[in-house]
């Protein structure tokens, strides 16, 4: 079940926040007594602390909060200090120092603890958008324990490299759709399979094998020949363009091939039916209605039906899922309403009960020609001359 998004505002202190205050500061957790201290650099560091290792999640910055040593242990926890300027502007002050952020702003949930006590304070999620991040001044800097410390080369060129892997990857799955479609649906035409290959993994290796070396003498370069953060940012930038070449495409290519076994077809097709369950109730569950009943016994009986064996009737299902939340999606507040639910389960009650794809539009072309045969040759928006267009398309 999808997790319940948290709270962005609690009357007393959450479970969370008074966990954070007993740890005490760290470089995972930040206290600061004023709002006014809090900065781009800050902001900054903490973000970058958070893309240096992928187990990390987030760092937290308790703002409004004051250090305290406890006399018999000497451990040193936070102590809700308060907001002298109140909730609204401390918000609006941690807004305006993110948007500062460089070079995208960095990514912030604020929310208010204790807003009915006497000390409230703010409890901020950061996570970076585009590491590493910097302030106007350009410095890239993370955290370490309660102290900041500029990013190593390495550490700036491994930010980088996962950086560009990311966004290489997600523009190099959208490249072969095609063959993923060749490889889950029509399992037998081995000469488009043996062409997706050949494009999508042969070509890059023997790119890798190019610029293999080019690409290791720039690392070699970006981490002797910096003299400062500034500087391996700007080598790690460059370098990073031939490297991405070599960052996941077999592996990408590899594990999409497998995404398409049946296997994971039939993987993939439980967990859309899953979330389509999780959005009808989460847009349904007010409703107590007999026909809100009746809604939910049908949609039960679809998505907790059997999983076929066929990958062609499974990819097909998963289109009719896709499909159906994308319209979701679309409608006021991206929610369902009953009617819509109504109305798309009997859509896909008749698309699951027989599968089929349209067959192809055929005009009464020997009419047309018949009727004005100079007119369909030369009009390029004839009825004749459209259709053959479909033609040349393939």
């Amino acid at each position: 079940m999808t997790k319940q998004p948290e709270p962005s505002r609690y009357s007393t202190v959450s479970q969370v926040a008074q966990s954070i205050l007993a740890l005490g500061e760290s470089d995972r957790y930040e206290f600061k007594r004023d709002v006014d201290v809090v900065t781009p650099k800050l902001l900054a560091a903490l973000a970058n602390w958070v893309s240096l290792d992928p187990t990390r999640e987030a760092a937290h910055l308790l703002v409004g909060v004051d250090e305290a040593e406890d006399e018999e242990t000497g451990l040193v926890y936070g102590v809700p200090f308060g907001l002298s300027k109140g909730l609204d502007k401390a918000v609006a002050r941690i807004q305006d120092m993110a948007s500062k952020t460089r070079p995208i702003p960095v990514d912030v949930r604020i929310i208010e603890e204790g807003v009915d006590q006497a000390t409230p304070f703010l409890r901020v999620e950061i996570r970076p958008s585009m590491a590493p991040h910097f302030d106007d001044e350009g410095r890239r800097q993370t955290r370490q324990g309660r102290s900041t410390r500029a990013l190593t080369d390495d550490e700036l060129l491994g930010v980088y490299l996962d950086r560009e892997a990311g966004s290489f990857a997600a523009r190099f799955r959208q490249t072969t759709t095609e063959l993923q479609s060749a490889v889950g649906v029509v399992g037998g035409q081995v000469d488009q399979i043996a062409a997706g290959i050949e494009k999508n993994i042969a070509e890059p290796i023997a790119r890798m094998t190019a610029t293999a070396e080019e690409a290791a003498d720039a690392a070699h370069s970006a981490a002797s020949a910096a003299d400062s953060a500034n500087a391996a940012a700007d080598t790690a930038t460059y370098e990073v363009e031939h490297v991405q070449r070599l960052v996941r495409e077999l592996q990408e290519v590899v594990d999409d091939l497998d995404d398409e076994s049946h296997q994971s077809l039939v993987y993939r097709v439980v967990q859309l039916r899953r979330k389509v369950w999780w959005n009808f109730a989460v847009d349904t569950h007010q409703r107590t209605s007999a026909w809100a009943n009746k809604l939910t016994d049908e949609l039960r009986d679809l998505l907790a039906g059997d999983v076929s064996v066929e990958p062609a009737r499974n990819s097909w299902e998963l289109d009719v899922w896709q499909d159906m939340l994308r319209d979701r999606g679309e409608q006021r507040h991206s929610r369902g309403t009953q009617k819509w639910w109504a109305a798309a389960i009997e859509e896909v009650q008749d698309f699951l009960k027989d599968p089929v794809y349209a067959g192809p539009d055929l005009p009464d072309l020997r009419a047309a020609l018949q009727a004005d045969f100079d007119h369909e040759v030369d009009d390029p928006e004839s009825v004749t001359n459209q259709f053959r267009a479909l033609l040349d398309d393939d």
